[in-house]
């Protein structure tokens, strides 16, 4: 769904992005197709096969899906019955081919009608419409509609399915921005829930149309989570159950910003992503990333190049390698930054005396490579 604060530079950014959309390498980030001219504003995307992409206009749209291929073609749409576009953001899939819709734009964050739509697979759909069952929920810690302005982390445009149920990571639009988004879980059976809060990360930087989220999606084999921005992603891997935020995190950054809104996994290594359309021609396209060609997954740092030890500790750790150029945080479980501080080239003492005992996450900023990378340290009493 538009935003203001988003679309009052939309024509500026336009005019200066008409002339750079064409330099990404396409072995990293490539140009797939130009969209059906129907889905103006592809705001998410899953896949029943390779090449059979089903996406849709976000708010005030009819609800519908498009089925394309990766030639641009519309090859089906198919009417959702007993469901509303107040603001479609996302679209996920379960184990079981079913699809989920997410009515759950609240860019305000004092929509009270928050809601998914479970589908069948619509490849086993004959005829032009199907009927949704209907999952309907509410944050369990928002109680005002809207909050106060250093609240307001309660829109939401991205949508996952994992292990029997639904996972949704907020788009922040705090005054002032603190890059934050909150993970939240329901079941994936239709009813009306209550949301619950189970992670929070730090994107760590202060441009909104950078940080905030604006789509996920989790891989085939449930190893991978991607949240996806205007013009980069992070990639989480490595972590334990749900626990998506508790392993490692890369960022990956995209050679131009536009108002991307859909990712999903083609296959643990691929993903789809789609844009809505700008002005000057510029959006309403298909991308490939390949993540094998970025390095996503793989630490940025070497083994042989990095030391973290010891881990767990007590009063305090070293990080040796080198470390020039590089930002180093730490952060809580709830996402709090509890100390940071600018550093050169290692070994380097990290003082954490003043912790408490607990679960952080170290993580070290290397701007000029375009990559972050996340460690778990544990602190003993």
């Amino acid at each position: 769904m538009s935003n203001l604060r988003f679309f009052a530079a939309k024509t500026v950014l336009a005019l200066l992005l008409s002339g750079s959309l064409g330099n990404a390498s396409a072995q990293v980030f490539e140009t797939v197709t130009s969209l059906p001219e129907v889905v103006s504003e592809s705001s998410g995307i899953e896949l029943s096969g390779p090449d059979r992409i089903w996406t849709f206009n976000d708010s005030s749209g009819d609800p519908v899906l498009y089925l394309c291929d990766t030639l641009g073609n519309l090859i089906k749409t198919l009417e959702i019955l007993n469901a509303w576009n107040r603001d479609w953001e996302d679209i996920t899939q379960d184990d079981q081919g079913n699809f989920y819709i997410g009515n759950i734009g609240n860019n305000s964050n004092d929509n009270t009608d928050l809601t998914i739509f479970k589908i069948p697979n619509p490849d086993t759909v004959q005829g032009s419409s199907v009927t949704a069952e209907v999952i309907s929920f509410s944050y369990e810690d928002q109680w005002s509609f809207p909050p106060p302005q250093d609240s307001l982390n309660f829109d939401c445009e991205a949508l996952m399915w994992f292990d029997g149920h639904l996972y949704l990571s907020t788009k922040n639009q705090t005054i002032p921005f603190d890059g934050k988004t909150h993970l939240y879980r329901l079941p994936d059976t239709p009813g009306q829930y209550v949301a619950e809060k189970i992670g929070t990360f730090d994107t760590g930087g202060t441009v909104v149309v950078s940080y905030w989220i604006t789509a996920g999606d989790i891989s085939p084999d449930g190893s991978k989570l991607a949240l996806l921005s205007s013009d980069r992603m992070w990639i989480f891997s490595g972590f334990s159950g749900d626990d998506f935020f508790g392993g490692e995190v890369e960022m990956i950054e995209f050679p131009h910003l536009t108002q991307k809104e859909g990712i999903c996994f083609v296959s643990e290594t691929e993903l789809y992503i789609t844009d809505e359309g700008w002005d000057f021609g510029i959006g309403r396209k298909l991308y490939r990333l390949d993540l094998l060609t970025t390095g996503a997954g793989e630490p940025i740092f070497p083994d042989n190049s990095l030391a973290i030890y010891p881990n767990p500790c007590r009063d305090l750790f070293v990080l040796e390698g080198d470390l020039q150029g590089c930002e180093l945080e730490i952060f809580d479980r709830s996402g709090a930054r509890r100390s940071a501080s600018r550093i050169g080239s290692g070994p380097l003492e990290v003082n954490v005396k003043d912790l408490p005992a607990g679960v952080f996450f170290i993580r070290l900023t290397c701007r000029e490579r375009g990559r972050v990378w996340t460690k778990r340290m544990i602190k003993l009493d």
